[in-house]
């Protein structure tokens, strides 16, 4: 099956079906502006006298990539991160009480 692809000026949005909080869009979609395909959010609201209406949101359709070159800083080594031990223990083979002790055995910088 092809990929469907709107037409410049064109979008379309579906009920999100995902939406578990009032935060969450209440629709949501693509549009075509220019050659450039955008993420579209919409929620419902109404106004102080009753009555409805539509806030949109659009995003870049591409995700967020790092900027070339540059590489993600760490908050540091005395700082252990959750998703940081699982990953050590899965890529080292070291086991939680090995992360804890290497972080008790550094100076704390204050």
């Amino acid at each position: 099956m092809t990929e469907f692809k709107h037409k410049e000026k064109e979008g379309s949005l579906f009920q999100n079906s995902y939406k578990e909080r009032d935060q969450h869009p209440d629709f949501t979609g693509k549009l075509v502006v220019e050659g450039k395909t955008y993420q579209v959010a919409c929620w419902k609201n109404q106004t102080k006298s009753g009555g409805d209406y539509f806030k949109l949101k659009l995003s870049d359709d591409e995700p967020r990539r790092k900027p070339e070159g540059k590489s993600y800083q760490s908050v540091g080594e005395s700082v252990p991160s959750k998703h940081l031990s699982a990953y050590r223990k899965a890529k080292e083979g070291i086991t939680e009480e090995e992360i804890i002790a290497e972080t008790k055995n550094e100076d704390i910088p204050f």
